[in-house]
């Protein structure tokens, strides 16, 4: 993958085949590791701050819910509910650059796939969406880690292109029912409203005010991930200086050992260790020394 147009082949080909699947029965399997991906991110980031984590659940209708117990204080709320969106775009980004940069590719499958595998095991209901979803995929990419031929690159692009254009997908939930979304979740928090009833304006306001920004830091992720991973590697100039060539008197030696006073004997007559003349630039040097 090291040709530039190749890797936006690739990625073109990708995103063309998800999008002519977009409602296939197989694509909802990637769509469920998504929504896991950006619960996930929620569960992380309170247990990062603090909190502690009741259960990860996923609904079936590319919907899910982490319910958490972040520690009090508005900063960590706030990196609590942001986690989700934005941290479903930090994953597919990074492993779209892994995938095409060809570098730390085992250890980021193996790191995903180890803490998929652990929150499923420890904060999902057994035998629930969720549980089956984190198992699946959790296992998944521990084999995929250890796939040759470079297929473990290729399974990591997929992956990150397939997260990353899910990850913008989902930011249209904020355009119908902004109040609904982790937006809104915050902009209610914010604003210090109850949910229910008539949504208030401020709360409105504040939720699409919350989801631009989102969608905005999601993009520049995405875009900034692909940009890195398929640029060309930049080619370092040649410094110039100077052809060492043989060292003068080295191709067929002095017979016998040189000694500094055999050398210089050699030096002041202009000549080398084969009795041949030395170039003038070599004299200049040893006048200069002199």
């Amino acid at each position: 993958m090291e040709n530039r147009f190749l890797r936006l082949a690739l990625l073109l080909a990708i995103i063309v085949t998800l999008l002519s699947y977009w409602n296939h029965g197989w694509v909802s399997y990637l769509k469920d590791f998504v929504v896991f991906i950006h619960e996930a991110g929620h569960a992380i980031a309170t247990l990062i701050s603090g909190g502690s984590v009741q259960m990860i659940e996923l609904n079936g209708d590319e919907a899910g819910q982490t319910v958490a117990s972040p520690t009090s204080g508005k900063s960590p709320f706030i990196f609590v509910v942001s986690a989700g969106y934005l941290g479903s775009c930090l994953v597919g980004g990074f492993l779209i650059n892994r995938g095409f940069k060809g570098s730390l590719v085992r250890p980021t499958l193996l790191l995903l796939g180890g803490a998929v595998l652990l929150l499923t095991l420890k904060y999902t209901s057994s035998g629930g969406l969720a549980q089956r979803t984190g198992l699946l995929w959790g296992i998944f990419l521990l084999v995929s880690s250890f796939l040759p031929f470079g297929w473990d690159r290729l399974i990591t692009v997929f992956l990150g292109t397939s997260v990353s254009l899910y990850s913008l997908y989902d930011l249209l939930d904020f355009t119908e029912n902004v109040q609904n979304t982790d937006a809104g979740i915050l902009a209610y928090w914010a604003t210090g409203t109850s949910p229910g009833g008539t949504v208030p304006k401020s709360v409105l306001f504040l939720g699409y005010l919350i989801a631009l920004l989102w969608s905005f830091f999601s993009v520049s992720i995405i875009f900034f991930s692909l940009k890195r991973a398929v640029a060309p590697r930049p080619v370092p100039d040649e410094t110039p200086g100077f052809d060492e060539g043989p060292v003068l008197g080295l191709d067929n030696p002095f017979p016998g050992e040189v000694t500094p006073e055999v050398l210089e004997w050699f030096l002041s007559r202009g000549l080398d260790l084969n009795g041949k003349p030395l170039p003038p630039e070599f004299m200049d040097i040893e006048r200069i020394d002199g």
